[in-house]
This record gives C-alpha cells, structure tokens and sequence, in this order.
C-alpha cells in the first residue's frame, strides 16, 4: 500500500462520529474494552465491534489480549497527535483560558503527555524561563533545562533512549499553542503523576491537579490556579 492509498485508509476509517469518539476515547493512552468504547460511543457492542476492527485495518488501533479478555489502544503516540491536531483544525478556543473551561480544556492527557492549558502553561514557563527553545516541530533542551529537569528528579536518560521523537511540539486544539510531547513530554507527566502533582480521571482522560500541585506548580514553574 503507498502512501496516498495508506492516507484514504485512514481518513476512511475516520469518517464516523461513532469511530471519532472511540479514538478521542483511547487518545489518552489507557486501553479499554469494547463494551466500555460501545457505551462512550452510544451503540450497540455488536457495531462497536465492527467499528473496532476497521480502526485496526487502519493501523489506528492495536488489539491487547490478556487471557480470554481483548483490549483496544492507539496504535502509538502518533495517532493522539493526529486526533488532537484534527481537533485543532475543527474549533480553537481562545488561547487565554475561557471561562468556563471545561475539564478537557483545562488539562488531559494526549497519548501520554500533558495537555490543555495546563500543558501549555507549562511549555511557556520551561521556555520563558531558557530551559527549553523550541525548533520547527520540536524542543530541544538547553543545558539550563537539563540541569533543571535533572534537579526535579526527571530521567531524561530514558528518554534520549526512547525510540520516539525526544520532544514533539504538539499543537495543543483548545490552545492554540503547542505543548511538549514525545518522550520528554512522557516523562515530565509521569514524574507530576508520581510527585501527586496531578492525578488522571480513569474512566476519560481529564486530569486534575491536587492540593500538593496547586502549590507546586506555582513555586516551581510560576504557574498560578485557581
């Protein structure tokens, strides 16, 4: 299959409202079962069944098997990127916070990274304050940044291994503005998730900022909550 028939695969297998909602479902990252994606796309499991096996012709979704138990998941972060991107292209909020801003504006996970408008406060503050710079479609760190992160606690050794791109600019859709992806962009949520900055809604992909991070985020990035 060439690349032109690989892409009308994919827009085809898209084209449903049912399909979309399964795949902003999985964007987080976090696998799920097909009666659970037939519930958050209001259809019978039957048909979520068949829409399933389309996304995975598509190579837009993998098939977990654990005993006699199926789970489905984006095939990687790529495809995260490509539902946030469409998001971006079908409605941009302003790029101040709303008000009200809703949960998934505020911030949630793209594939395994931090987005919203959390996210992206985050990127600028790394950036304002010459840790990051940001080059084309990607970040690169500066040796302030490493120093930084490093002090923080953030493995960037594992991510420099990683066989994915270190730090995508992602375009945030409720932004506007692109927030860190890639590995970099992995380790930085996983390192906020295990410090109790944040903490993740398990049946979506919202994510909540606790006590400790309300705190932490103002004393360590600049980045003021309400």
């Amino acid at each position: 299959m060439d690349v032109i028939q690989k892409m009308a695969a994919v827009a085809a297998a898209m084209a449903s409202p049912s399909r979309l909602k399964m795949l902003e479902a999985l964007a987080g990252g976090v696998a799920r079962s097909a009666i659970d994606l037939a519930a958050i796309a209001d259809i019978q499991p039957n048909t979520a069944t068949t829409h399933l096996q389309a996304l995975c012709r598509a190579d837009l979704v993998k098939v977990l098997k654990q005993g006699r138990y199926r789970y489905f998941r984006i095939k990687d972060q790529t495809v995260g990127d490509l539902i946030e991107a469409l998001g971006e292209q079908t409605g941009k909020e302003n790029s101040t916070r709303p008000a009200p801003m809703s949960d998934m504006a505020f911030a949630r996970t793209c594939y395994d990274h931090l987005a919203g408008w959390l996210g992206v406060r985050l990127t600028e503050s790394l950036v304002a304050r010459g840790h990051v710079i940001q080059e084309g479609n990607s970040f690169e760190l500066t040796e302030q940044g490493v120093g930084f992160l490093r002090n923080l606690g953030i493995d960037l050794d594992d991510a420099r291994k990683a066989r994915r791109v270190f730090a995508r600019a992602c375009q945030d859709w409720t932004e506007g503005e692109a927030h860190i992806g890639g590995a970099l962009g992995a380790e930085l949520c996983g390192f906020l998730q295990r410090q109790k900055w944040i903490d993740n809604n398990e049946d979506y992909r919202e994510v909540y900022v606790l006590d400790k991070g309300r705190r932490k985020f103002e004393a360590v990035f600049g980045i003021q909550l309400e």
